[in-house]
């Protein structure tokens, strides 16, 4: 992966100017690229309290250094996307979403006909259970096993899809990334940024353990063997990452998902990185991150590059492209703007 990076980086060096990108000033002297054609939206937890009454100051974390100047960003590449984070956080784009969305698929789950349906298909599963005497977390556990067939799970996205289908038209989730950055001093980062990574790592893996037990919910049973790393970056602050796709047992269809969790200035900075269609087996995350410097080991710079130690250079490319981190193509193309 840390291959793969240096790759992406010393491309976009090579080859600036390739890729087409606004920079955008987020505060807390970062900046963030925004893909052409891309849209932004940025709400603070201050106008989010003030819109939402039921939501108080004691919901902010102090140990996360989560306050009220705290910024969500989200940048898509349709403006549909952004309508739907725009109505999420709001009173009435709330109640729309309920009343055209919600009702409809909670009102199908009460159905008698689709409820005694669901019951037989768990019968099946488990033909000596008792289902009426089963407790709820022994309910969800046999759903898990029962949305592990590829059958069932086809069955009822087909009976789900009209309301699926509706939701994807006026929203249309596609590629898209959303920030968090918190606005005060996270307490947290004193805690653990002397702790050994490997003792981190374990940490999280517990944390993510504890949650699914708690829980008992199918989605939430990749959680177990979520893969995921956590090092320094050439700042040293410590950063989580994963590649690794929460996908829900519930649907077939595969999405590919980037989380990148770190801290600039002792403030938090979340990352998560969505694609639905046309990915190329990854998301926009690297492109939208690059100008905050904030996940890479170790960075490329213009100096290295207009070194004339071109065998070098040449000889870098080739490892990158050896390791798989640069296409033939991406190679020819980096090799030809550094031989001319």
């Amino acid at each position: 992966m840390v291959k793969k990076i240096l790759g992406i980086v010393v491309l976009g060096l090579l080859l600036s100017g390739s890729v087409l990108a606004q920079t955008k000033n987020i505060g807390n002297g970062l900046s963030i690229n925004i893909p052409n054609n891309y849209k932004y939206f940025e709400i603070t937890f201050r106008q989010l309290v003030s819109r939402f009454p039921d939501i108080t100051e004691d919901y902010l974390d102090d140990d996360f250094g989560i306050g009220l100047g705290t910024k969500l960003i989200v940048i898509a590449n349709n403006r549909k996307t952004i309508k739907f984070f725009d109505y999420v956080t709001s009173v009435s784009g709330l109640e729309k979403l309920n009343r055209k969305h919600l009702q409809p698929m909670m009102k199908k789950f009460s159905d008698p006909k689709f409820l005694q349906s669901m019951m037989k298909d768990m019968q099946k599963f488990a033909p000596n259970a008792d289902l009426e005497s089963m407790n709820e977390e022994e309910i969800m556990e046999l759903m898990g096993e029962v949305m592990e067939s590829p059958k069932m799970v086809k069955k009822y996205e087909k009976i789900l899809k009209p309301y699926i289908s509706k939701f994807n038209r006026e929203y249309d989730l596609d590629k898209y990334t959303v920030l968090l950055i918190g606005d005060k001093k996270a307490k947290v980062l004193d805690e653990i940024k002397n702790q050994d990574i490997d003792d981190l790592v374990q940490i999280v893996r517990d944390g993510l353990l504890e949650l699914y037990e708690e829980m008992r919910d199918p989605s939430f049973k990749y959680l177990k063997d979520w893969q995921f790393k956590i090092e320094k970056n050439h700042n040293q602050n410590l950063y989580l990452y994963s590649n690794d796709s929460l996908q829900s047992p519930y649907l077939s269809s595969r999405f590919y998902q980037e989380i990148f969790l770190t801290s600039h200035d002792d403030q938090i900075l979340l990352a998560i990185s969505i694609c639905v269609k046309k990915c190329n087996g990854s998301t926009d995350f690297l492109n939208i991150i690059e100008p905050t410097n904030l996940y890479v080991k170790s960075s490329f710079n213009n100096e290295a590059i207009d070194s004339s130690n071109i065998s070098e250079q040449l000889k870098t490319l080739s490892e990158l492209y050896s390791s798989g981190a640069l296409t033939k193509e991406e190679f020819t193309k980096a090799k030809k703007k550094l031989l001319n």
